[in-house]
């Protein structure tokens, strides 16, 4: 060998050594995070964060009363769990609604009126016990998000840019603020704001009373998924590679960074869940995370085999999360240590969801499954759905399908 071919050979094997050495300084430079953590409540102690103030409304004479589910996820903290919920499988079809829409996100409800958004921008309101439709809203462009229902009011997000106030009773615009990009956020109500996210990197209060901007705070990356609250801690990740905490003045409490491949930096699409004190987010980087909520710094991190678009349910110490691997995955709430997992047979992309110790999720196959939330053994199979599957009241459960909207009653 050539004395010039060798040191070319020299010259490559120190570049990649710095190579190598530069990724892994910028792995530990970025990787914040990786401190302390408040001790994780005892098993006495798992309580589940109970809905805010918008989630309940006062007891109804009216029958067809189905209590209240205002908002994505169920309440603020967005645990997708309702413990009022009694129903179980098997059930039959009370009615279906047609939307003729691809429905991506599930309704929401307060009494006896049921609420949710096609994608191409139409919002709807149909009579809960019937399926009637009562009253319709065009956005004039695509939705990506459930709407919340407080006080009255419908609040819905578009991909046009802007957060629509809509009277809950009639479908009337009472309202509209532009935001600064197209939103897939379903709003958070928090005390007399509306929050949410946007595909220009902002997270934005606006008042309620003024429609105008109290805040906004800038994550450096797009944000698809939804603000969530617990303890007056505000939550919600970005594709920057980082889940970002703020107080109610739209100020930074804490920042948790996530990278993969030494260098690059992991994203989030998907709305948080939070309980035990804890942060739980999937990254489409194949990973599940949970982060301490009073400190920022990570409790534990389990790897799927493919994307996380799903947000988690969580239910009984249980953490359970789709993968684009097709599987559907019940962790440990305190270790992040899997349980139990269920093969789909295709990529799940929508989120769980837990009633009455049952765990219901879809697949984009088209088909929606009920799976004991202990066990994982199926007790409830559904030859629709495709996202996001299901909300409950006090005796239908809701199932959103790939174009259809059903109304289930206990069998």
């Amino acid at each position: 060998m050539s004395r010039r071919r060798k040191l070319t050979f020299a010259g490559a094997g120190v570049f990649l050594v710095a190579l190598v050495a530069f990724g892994i300084v910028l792995l530990v430079l970025s990787r914040s995070g990786h401190g302390p953590v408040s001790p994780f409540p005892t098993a006495a102690t798992t309580e589940l964060p109970s809905p805010s103030a918008t989630s309940t409304v006062a007891p109804s004479a009216n029958p067809n009363d189905q209590g209240s589910w205002p908002t994505y996820g169920f309440g603020d903290a967005r645990t997708r769990f309702d413990p009022a919920v009694t129903l179980k499988p098997p059930y039959r079809i009370l009615w279906h609604f047609r939307a003729n829409d691809l429905l991506e996100f599930p309704p929401v409800f307060q009494g006896d009126r049921l609420y949710f958004n096609g994608e191409h921008g139409r919002v709807r309101c149909l009579d809960a016990s019937t399926g009637t439709e009562v009253w319709h809203f065009d956005t004039k462009g695509k939705i990506a998000s459930s709407p919340t229902v407080a006080d009255g009011v419908v609040y819905v997000t578009s991909l046009r840019g802007y957060l629509f106030a809509l009277d809950a009773t009639t479908g009337h615009a009472l309202w509209n603020y532009r935001l600064g990009g197209p939103s897939e956020s379903s709003p958070l109500i928090w005390r007399d704001r509306v929050v949410v996210g946007s595909w220009d990197g902002a997270v934005s209060a606006i008042d309620i009373a003024t429609h105008k901007l109290a805040w906004r705070f800038q994550t450096g990356g797009k944000v698809t998924g939804s603000p969530a609250l617990l303890n007056d801690r505000l939550v919600i990740g970005s594709y920057g590679g980082s889940v970002f905490c703020l107080n109610y003045d739209g100020r930074r409490i804490w920042r948790f960074h996530a990278s993969r491949f030494l260098i690059a930096s992991d994203q989030f699409y998907a709305t948080p869940a939070l309980a035990y004190n804890t942060v739980y987010i999937g990254s489409i980087g194949s990973a599940i995370y949970a982060i301490d909520l009073m400190t920022g710094n990570q409790r534990w991190v389990t790897h799927t085999g493919s994307w996380v678009y799903s947000s988690p349910a969580v239910w009984q110490s249980f953490i359970y999360e789709g993968s684009y691997d097709h599987k559907l995955y019940a962790l440990d709430a305190a270790t992040g240590r899997v349980r139990w997992t269920f093969n789909a047979g295709q990529p799940i992309s929508g989120s769980p969801t837990v009633l009455n110790g049952v765990v219901y999720f879809s697949s984009l196959g088209g088909r929606t499954w009920g799976l004991d939330a202990r066990t994982g053994k199926t007790v409830f199979s559904f030859d629709d759905g495709r996202y996001t599957p299901v909300t409950a009241g006090r005796t239908m459960l809701f199932l959103c399908g790939h174009r259809a909207l059903y109304a289930l009653v206990e069998r």
